[in-house]
């Protein structure tokens, strides 16, 4: 028979090799003739934090403390199964314990920095990330967590850099490759993160999140048979991974098939119910295939996701009764491209209430009051990042003070939320400044006689997701090569002109007009213009609020269609439509037969 010595040395194998539930009986065992033994039963506790069956865990470590209160090893698991129990509070408090027991624990002062860095103690968390690299400058977790936080509040080059270090610190661990790959992608180096990716399936053939986020970076380059592969083999490895699910949907998205990503994300919400991001995905689905009270109720959870605005509390959420005696705060609460569209629904909602208080974007502030004179109308006031942002409302007059808020999903669920009620809606709903258009209308007519057609080719913020949506000035050729017509630039942003002159395109540029910043002078400029070409960006959706014609260029499923082939609500907008995974350049020749046409019948 084995000694109890025997015993324990081997669980503690069997626990480091993996296989702790195979441990657990031996642990157990040996507690039956010695129950209050610490190291027993943070031993044990550990092994069943491994399997997941962290209540029982938290019991066993919890005990193990009461009985050695000093020992910080035992203090941070117990905080470390807290944690995984999403016990947020009660692991701080466990975290902080190990501090009074040893100031210096790296551990514990990577871990609680991290959490109190990302959270209203940011100041205390850094304080103690930094602290946890001078204790231990070698120690992965710190230069992790210290990239973590530098991701979160956008430092997205220093934060590859300190992944870097926290790579090279502890290069057999396989998460560490993958966290650099995924700092890699933030500063748009796909190659580089696709090799850091293999690399670290290399090191641990198991580790399913390389290949999960392998996959997720080939759905965005397009790469979707290999990133089904890559799905697949993920939820092998991990059955119950819900991201490998949401993968597979967003796959079948991106190739054109809205009710197979349907399916699959309804899989990943099986999986993980609480996660809003695989909702919100879920909504944006249903509605491109027209189903409008699921898909609509499913776009609300945007307003849970983690980097949602925070607003004030005190102000409910508008719940659609008309009363005459409501002051309604409509919200901006996406890019300004979103708050050109959303505007939409701004005269609806104001005949439905007494007041109308509105905040935008600083750059669109003249042409709001402009459109909307009736309303009190104000830029936003934003603290935070681009991952916590949170808007003050401490510009808003006490006797304007509003009862209720509405965001842009409730306001195009409530007046476009259909199609018969979006095609009902139709009409333009802002006004450029009759002043500036003349002044553009003057300009325009220096550059020639015939048909003024603007153009734009991509977005202002491009990334691997995104590059897919925007065609690029190349496929235009297709376009320009069409006589009859100027083509004058709408295109903003960073490198445009540089586009320009190496492609040679023949495209005009009005003098002085910033169209990146100076927003209202693009819209005079739209207004002045016969046609406007472009993808679905900020561009379009100028044309489309003047009422001017716009032919939109883009990937289906989109949820505007609400599973037609167009965009109801929107009579002036021409729709030029593919899939995602089809090349560009066929649409734009079909793009330039039809202007030919156009052109021919003026």
């Amino acid at each position: 028979m084995r000694t109890p010595q025997e015993i324990l040395e081997r669980a503690t194998v069997l626990q480091l090799s993996g296989q702790a539930e195979q441990a657990i009986p031996l642990y157990g065992y040996l507690l039956k003739s010695n129950p209050n033994h610490p190291d027993l039963l943070y031993r044990m506790g550990m092994a069943l934090h491994q399997i997941g069956r962290n209540d029982a865990a938290a019991q066993m470590i919890a005990g193990a403390v009461e009985r050695r209160p000093t020992d910080a090893a035992y203090r941070h698991a117990l905080g470390a199964v807290l944690h995984a129990m999403g016990r947020l509070d009660d692991a701080v408090a466990a975290y902080e314990a190990v501090l009074e027991c040893d100031p210096a624990y790296v551990d514990t002062l990577a871990v609680l920095g991290g959490i109190l860095a990302a959270g209203k103690r940011r100041a205390e968390g850094i304080a103690m990330l930094r602290r946890a690299v001078v204790v231990a400058p070698a120690s992965d977790e710190a230069w992790s967590r210290i990239g973590n936080h530098l991701h979160a509040v956008s430092d997205l080059q220093t934060c590859e850099r300190i992944r870097r270090r926290a790579l090279v610190s502890a290069p057999g661990r396989p998460e560490h490759w993958v966290s650099h790959a995924l700092g890699l992608m933030n500063i748009e180096q796909g190659d580089r993160a696709m090799r850091r990716f293999r690399a670290a399936a290399v090191i641990a053939p198991a580790h399913h999140e390389a290949y999960n986020h392998l996959a997720w970076l080939q759905v965005g380059r397009l790469m979707v048979a290999e990133a089904r592969k890559g799905f697949d083999w993920a939820r092998r490895l991990r059955p119950d991974l819900a991201a490998a699910y949401a993968g597979l949907s967003e796959a079948a998205f991106t190739a054109g098939d809205p009710r197979e990503a349907i399916r699959c994300m309804r899989k990943a919400l099986e999986i993980s119910p609480g996660e809003p991001h695989y909702r919100f995905r879920l909504g944006i689905q249903l509605l491109s295939i027209g189903e409008m009270q699921e898909g609509w109720v499913s776009y609300t959870y945007l307003r849970r996701k983690s980097d949602a605005v925070l607003r004030d509390p005190s102000v409910p959420l508008w719940d659609g009764r008309a009363s005459p005696d409501t002051t309604l705060f409509i919200a901006a609460d996406q890019g300004v491209g979103d708050e050109l569209l959303h505007a939409c629904t701004i005269a609806d909602a104001a005949r439905d209430v007494g007041r109308v208080v509105v905040e935008c974007d600083q750059r669109i502030l003249p042409l709001m009051r402009r459109s909307f004179p009736d309303a009190y109308i104000h830029a936003y006031h934003r603290i935070g990042d681009r991952n916590s942002p949170e808007h003050l409302y401490d510009w808003v007059p006490r006797d304007w003070w509003p009862d209720a808020y509405a965001d842009g999903v409730l306001l195009m669920s409530r007046y476009r939320g259909s199609v018969e009620r979006a095609d009902g809606s139709a009409r333009p709903w802002l006004k450029a400044d009759p002043h500036r258009v003349a002044e553009m209308r003057s300009k325009l007519a220096e550059l020639g006689d015939g048909p003024k057609i603007g153009v734009a080719w991509r977005s202002r913020r491009l990334t691997t997701f995104r590059l897919a949506h925007y065609p690029g000035i190349g496929p235009f050729e297709e376009v320009f090569k069409v006589p009859g017509a100027t083509y004058v630039s709408l295109q903003y942003g960073m490198g445009w002109r540089e586009e320009i002159g190496a492609s040679a395109a023949p495209v005009s540029l009005i003098d002085g007009l910033d169209t990146t910043d100076d927003i209202d002078g693009v819209f005079a400029l739209v207004e002045a213009l016969d046609l406007v070409i472009c993808p679905s960006s900020t561009v379009g959706w100028i044309a489309a609020s003047l009422g001017k014609p716009v032919w939109l260029l883009y990937n289906t499923p989109v949820f505007l269609e609400y599973g037609t082939d167009r965009f109801p609500g929107f009579p002036t907008v021409r729709c030029f439509r593919k899939t995602q995974i089809e090349p560009w350049r066929p649409l734009m020749r079909e793009v330039g037969r039809a202007l030919e046409a156009h052109l021919d019948r003026l």
